[in-house]
């Protein structure tokens, strides 16, 4: 037997809109919109539907991880800056499950300011 979804019962009505029971109402007259047994069966219809457009989200085949605009938060390695006992700038990345070790940039002293000011300036510029 074949499932029904739920907004597949909905019909299209542009110039005047419906509710369920509106529709009920106008197509089955003797059905009792305020009555227990019917606001139990659309509580039932109404976790139906959302389970369905949970389902539709779940199975979605084309969703990317790397792509889709609905990823706010993308992966990040654990990363700190501090200075080394010769003075240099040392940035770190903490490895990850395939890496031998974490990952280092040292920055001489003398060089420390050009290296902020290029990373401000293409920051700014967007690069």
């Amino acid at each position: 037997m074949k499932s029904v979804k739920p907004a597949q019962f909905e019909l299209d009505q542009a110039d005047a809109p419906k509710t369920r029971e509106q529709l009920i109402q106008d197509t089955m007259p003797h059905i009792d919109t305020n009555g227990a047994a019917f606001q139990g069966d659309m509580g039932k219809v109404d976790a139906i539907a959302l389970a369905a457009a949970a389902q539709e989200q779940l199975d979605a085949e084309d969703f990317n991880w790397n792509t889709d605009d609905a990823v706010i938060l993308k992966e990040q390695r654990a990363t700190a800056v501090y200075h080394n006992r010769l003075g240099e700038l040392i940035i770190r990345q903490k490895a990850v499950w395939d890496d031998e070790g974490d990952t280092f940039v040292y920055v001489t002293p003398e060089n420390c300011n050009a290296f902020m000011d290029g990373i401000a300036a293409r920051i700014r510029r967007g690069d």
